[in-house]
């Protein structure tokens, strides 16, 4: 009897070790069809050695059209996209804090346009406004006055568990009244870069070849405060930075700087 129940479990694991076997390769199977199922609008034929590589790129940054009668659906994950519409190439770019969609190119008047729909062009923070920022801004335009002559830098972070801004502090490496160099900090999972603050000392406040190469291909807000010192005239520049696209934000100076009324 032992000899027959032996035999018997041996063949019962193995019969369980092919259907795991089985299972196996057809999920298996389903996955590669699925993969080769999945549209890729890409000019060049599968069987080239290099088109993996492209499949690779198109999947990090696809190309899409926006429907002309469905309703349009938005980005969703963290990455970005380029939408194809009957008005021109736009640019979707989603973060835990932002969601952007802005207008790259438009179609020529005269030449042919693809058919498909439309999209509305949008600036949403996760903070709501840009305001909500400001006490942070202000905490460091005192931080910044007293690093006079030289310049100083700060983070806020968008913590997506708190649903909220926080003010990073960063180590300073080096600083001086034209540059700063700092250690850009490791951010946990939950956090990423909101707005990026710099100041220029006593000189006034713009973005600089320096500071364009440092913000091409971020994601944030850029903000440079400048005119500090006593007799100084406060000046303040923010911009939206986009993947190597910037949008100028109005901030007036007197919303981060107590401004003195004339006499």
């Amino acid at each position: 009897m032992e000899k027959l129940l032996t035999l018997f479990q041996d063949a019962t694991q193995a019969g369980l070790r092919d259907i795991a076997t089985a299972l196996d390769r057809f999920s298996q199977g389903v996955a590669d069809e699925i993969a080769r199922a999945k549209p890729r609008a890409i000019a060049a034929a599968e069987d080239d050695e290099a088109f993996p590589l492209d499949v690779a790129l198109f999947d990090s940054a696809p190309t899409v059209a926006v429907p002309k009668h469905a309703q349009f659906a938005p980005l969703l994950d963290v990455g970005h996209r380029f939408l194809m519409t009957a008005e021109g190439v736009f640019v979707e770019v989603r973060r835990p804090w932002l969601h952007v969609i802005q207008q790259l190119a438009k179609h020529s008047e005269t030449g042919p346009r693809p058919p498909y729909g439309v999209v509305t062009p949008k600036i949403e923070l996760a903070f709501g406004r840009l305001g909500v920022a400001l006490p942070f801004v202000q905490a460091f335009a005192e931080e910044a006055q007293s690093a006079l002559p030289n310049e100083h830098a700060a983070w806020m972070v968008w913590d997506k568990e708190k649903q909220a801004l926080t003010y990073k502090p960063l180590h300073v490496s080096s600083t001086s009244p034209d540059e700063i160099k700092f250690d850009r900090p490791v951010l946990e999972p939950h956090e990423s870069l909101a707005i990026d603050l710099h100041s220029h000392g006593a000189a006034p406040a713009y973005f600089s070849p320096k500071d364009d190469k440092d913000d091409a291909g971020e994601v944030k807000i850029s903000a440079v405060l400048g005119g500090l010192g006593d007799g100084g005239t406060p000046s303040v520049a923010f911009r939206l930075c986009v993947l190597g696209m910037v949008i100028p934000l109005k901030v007036p100076v007197s919303a981060v700087f107590k401004v003195p009324e004339p006499a």
